[in-house]
């Protein structure tokens, strides 16, 4: 009688919590922004190494076991190289959802300090805007925005032009544009900043 014959064809555990933790910590590089460059990138990058290098021992595990005749095992194992291809191949999706995430529990960590420097502000007759750089990547980073007119989620033809006034001095107008990534409740928006 062969030896595989011998071992069970249980699915793997281990490949779940790993997914978990490797996503745990892309939320958690997003969720500490205020790293200083190249601290925030080299972070990443050893995640994503990490990560890259953890699928590829499931995934030897997982051609080992197919070949061995578990096929409940290979399946089981080969789950986690697919969603790290699933990552590289389609990063807004993965990255996307961490990333949100992110913005979520660091802007819930900053919220009471945020709101009182709202209610500090003085009322101009203007809606107020606020905006808070969080840090990110050396060329593309994350800034907190309070607008009271919400008219940073609008394209650019359809904002006043006392809100391009009001924003000419800050992150919203660098030269590579925003993107408006988590909208947070209250006026309140997470944007991707290209400077």
């Amino acid at each position: 009688m062969a030896i595989a014959a011998l071992i069970p064809d249980r699915p793997a555990i281990w490949p779940v919590p790993a997914a978990a933790v490797l996503f745990a910590g892309l939320v958690l590089v997003d969720t500490a922004l205020e790293w200083e460059p190249p601290f925030d990138a080299l972070a990443l990058l050893a995640l994503l190494a990490l990560w890259c290098g953890v699928a590829m021992v499931a995934g030897s595990r997982a051609v080992r076991a197919r070949r061995d005749g578990r096929p409940r095992r290979a399946l089981s194992l080969a789950l986690l190289p697919m969603a790290f291809l699933v990552t590289v191949v389609q990063p807004g999706l993965v990255m996307g959802g961490a990333q949100s995430l992110g913005d979520r529990l660091h802007f819930a960590k900053g919220r009471p300090s945020y709101l009182a420097q709202v209610r500090a502000q003085p009322d101009t007759g203007e809606p107020k805007l606020l905006v808070w750089g969080w840090g990110g990547f050396i060329v593309a980073s994350t800034s907190l925005v309070y607008d009271e007119s919400d008219e940073v989620t609008l394209p650019p033809e359809r904002q006043s032009a006392s809100w391009k006034a009001r924003v000419e001095h800050t992150d919203l107008t660098c030269p590579y544009g925003y993107r408006v990534r988590t909208a947070l409740g209250g006026h309140f928006y997470a944007v991707g900043v290209g400077c």
